[in-house]
C-alpha cells in the first residue's frame, strides 16, 4: 500500500497546495497508479434505510440498471491498469449482483494488479448463504466496509428497514472467522450518527456488540447529512454535540486501546458538511476520482470501450494541466466544486 499512502500524502494538510498537485503530476508522469475506482455494478438496494435516498420512492424509480459483462471488461481494460484502489459499492448495494460475479470482478482486479479491493455493503446478504464473504476474500478482497447505523436491535432495525439485527451479529461472527484464517483482511464500520442512534455509540452498547462478535479494524463516524430526499428529516447535530464526549469521544479512545483506527470529526467540525472545495483538493479529486456504473464512467466525454484512461488523460493534456495548477499563483482561478465531505481526524 505504499502508493496509496503517497496519494493520501498528496492531500495532507501540512504540504503547500502547489506541492500536493505537483506530487500528483510526478506520480502520473511516472506511470504510477493514481486513480481510485468506485464501481456500482447494480443500481438497487435490498434495504430502505431512513437516511438513504433509497427510502424515497421517486429516487428509487430513477435508480436502475445492472452492469453488463462487456462493460465490466471495458472498464477493467481501460481503467484498472492505473487504478490504485477498487471500491465495489458506492451509491447502491453490490451484493445483489451475486457472489460469482463479485468474485469474478475481484479476480479481474487482481489480474490487473490493483493493489487494494474493498466492498461496501449493508451486509445482510453476506450473513446468509446468498453471498459468501470467505469466497470473496479467497478471490482477493482486502476489506469489507460495513454500513451499520445502530448497535442495538431496536435502533438498527428502525433506521435500516428490511435489515435484521441477528444478521448483523451473524455477519460479524463470520468476519471473525475469516480474519482468523486471513489475518490481513480488514473490517471497516461506517456509522452515520443522528439524534436517534447517538446513544448506540455509548461504551456499554458498543462493547456489548463487538465483544461478543469482532472489533473493527477501522470505524468511521459520519454525522447525518441531507444527501437528497429520504424518510429521515432531523439533520440537526445538537443531540450529537451534547453527547459527543460520552459517545464519539469515548469510542475513539476504546478503538485506540484495541489498536483500531477511528476516523471521526471533532466537535467543532460536526457542522462542516456542505463546503466549497477549491485549490489542490478540487484538482486532486477531479483527477483521481473515477465513479463507474452501468451507464457512466469517470467523465461524461470518456468511453472506456473506446479508449484507455491513460489515453484520455493524454488527450485532455492532464499532465500540463496539473503542472500549471501546481505553479499557478492565482488560487481563485483553480476549479472549485461543492462537496459533502467532512473534515476528519484519524486517530
Amino acid at each position: 500500500m505504499k502508493l496509496y499512502s503517497l496519494l493520501k500524502l498528496a492531500g495532507g494538510n501540512r504540504i503547500p497546495p502547489g506541492m500536493k498537485i505537483f506530487g500528483l503530476a510526478v506520480m502520473y508522469g511516472l506511470g504510477w497508479r493514481v486513480v481510485g475506482v468506485f464501481l456500482d455494478p447494480v443500481l438497487n438496494c435490498n434495504l430502505r434505510c431512513q437516511m438513504c435516498y433509497f427510502s424515497d420512492p421517486a429516487k428509487r424509480a430513477e435508480m436502475h440498471g445492472i452492469i453488463t459483462p462487456e462493460r465490466v471488461k471495458a472498464i477493467a481494460e481501460s481503467v484498472f491498469p492505473r487504478a490504485l484502489k477498487l471500491q465495489i459499492g458506492c451509491a447502491a448495494e453490490p451484493t445483489i449482483w451475486g457472489q460469482d460475479k463479485l468474485a469474478e470482478l475481484i479476480l479481474l482486479a487482481g489480474s490487473y494488479g490493483v493493489p487494494y479491493v474493498s466492498l461496501t455493503s449493508n451486509g445482510q446478504l453476506l450473513a446468509t448463504s446468498r453471498v459468501s464473504l470467505r469466497a470473496l476474500v479467497v478471490a482477493g478482497l482486502d476489506e469489507l466496509t460495513l454500513s451499520m447505523h445502530g448497535s442495538t436491535p431496536e435502533i438498527y432495525e428502525e433506521l435500516m428497514p428490511g435489515a435484521k439485527f441477528e444478521n448483523l451479529e451473524g455477519l460479524l461472527k463470520i468476519v471473525r472467522a475469516v480474519k482468523d484464517e486471513f489475518p490481513d483482511f480488514k473490517l471497516r464500520i461506517n456509522f452515520t450518527v443522528n439524534s436517534l442512534n447517538v446513544a448506540d455509540l455509548a461504551e456499554d452498547r458498543i462493547d456489548a456488540l463487538f465483544d461478543r462478535t469482532v472489533w473493527p479494524d477501522i470505524m468511521q463516524i459520519r454525522p447525518v447529512q441531507k444527501l437528497g430526499e429520504s424518510r429521515w428529516s432531523d439533520f440537526s447535530h445538537d443531540a450529537i454535540k451534547s453527547r459527543y464526549d460520552e459517545t464519539i469521544g469515548r469510542l475513539t479512545e476504546r478503538l485506540k486501546s484495541r489498536g483500531a483506527t477511528a476516523i471521526v470529526p471533532s466537535l467543532a467540525e460536526l457542522d462542516e458538511v456542505a463546503t466549497d472545495q477549491s485549490g489542490a483538493s478540487a484538482v486532486i479529486e477531479e483527477f483521481t476520482y473515477c465513479y463507474a456504473s452501468p451507464d457512466s464512467c469517470y467523465k461524461p466525454d470518456f468511453d472506456p470501450a473506446k479508449e484507455s484512461i491513460s489515453r484520455y488523460l493524454r488527450r485532455k493534456k492532464s499532465f500540463r494541466t496539473l503542472v500549471k495548477a501546481a505553479f499557478s499563483s492565482n488560487r481563485r482561478a483553480r476549479k472549485s466544486n461543492t462537496t459533502k465531505k467532512l473534515n476528519y481526524h484519524v486517530k
